[in-house]
């Protein structure tokens, strides 16, 4: 598939560089996130559903429909007003991780990290955020530990399926909007000192 072609048979793989450039601002990282899991919407709906003004969302809103992330999808009826419907191209959207384009995903990465921060310390102060128990939406961890092929295999199926339940999430009564954000890479590790043949115990050196 083309990079930027809107395949209805197939996911909408971002390959473009000023694609990934344009992903390096949390605001249009956040827009595509909820046009992804909202569907349509207008810049007042998007501008609900991120908690942001809508006048600092136009601009954000036209970078992504110059490099091929936002579509226009029609308008609706808003009293006598016509309000213009925008959406993304396709669904799944996902990004290609081609080593060429390795410094453009270290911004697009940074900005998401930079968000996740945001909105951990956000919920912090929230009083209706729930840090423990089964059904607790605030919840930051770091782990370190050494896999083998296979349970890196089942990392990556959990990973698939953390991301697929949060995106198919819809607005709608009863329901609460919650961000995922994770790292998945291998840590600096010292090298551990070669065995020298023939060393003995106590031996001097």
């Amino acid at each position: 598939m083309k990079s930027g072609t809107r395949d209805s048979s197939g996911p909408f793989v971002i390959r473009s560089a000023t694609q990934i450039r344009a992903l390096a601002s949390p605001a249009r990282q956040e827009i595509v996130d909820a046009l992804v899991a909202a569907g349509p919407a207008s810049i007042g709906d998007l501008a609900g559903l991120l908690g942001r003004a809508a006048d600092s969302l136009y601009f954000h809103v036209k970078v992504l429909i110059r490099v091929g992330l936002v579509v226009e999808a029609g308008e609706r009826r808003e009293g006598r007003h016509a309000a213009a419907l925008y959406d993304v191209p396709a669904r799944p959207l996902m990004i290609s991780y081609e080593r060429p384009r390795a410094r453009g995903f270290e911004r697009v990465i940074g900005s998401a990290l930079r968000l996740a921060y945001r909105e951990y310390r956000r919920g912090l102060a929230d009083d209706t955020c729930v840090a423990q128990g089964p059904c607790r939406n605030l919840w930051a961890g770091r782990a370190k530990g050494w896999v083998d092929e296979t349970e890196l295999l089942r990392l990556n199926e959990l990973l698939r399926e953390l991301f697929t339940t949060v995106h198919s999430g819809r607005p709608g009564p009863g329901r609460k909007a919650v961000s995922f954000s994770c790292v998945l890479a291998p840590p600096r590790v010292a090298p551990r000192p070669a065995h020298r043949v023939g060393a003995r115990k106590g031996a001097a050196s």
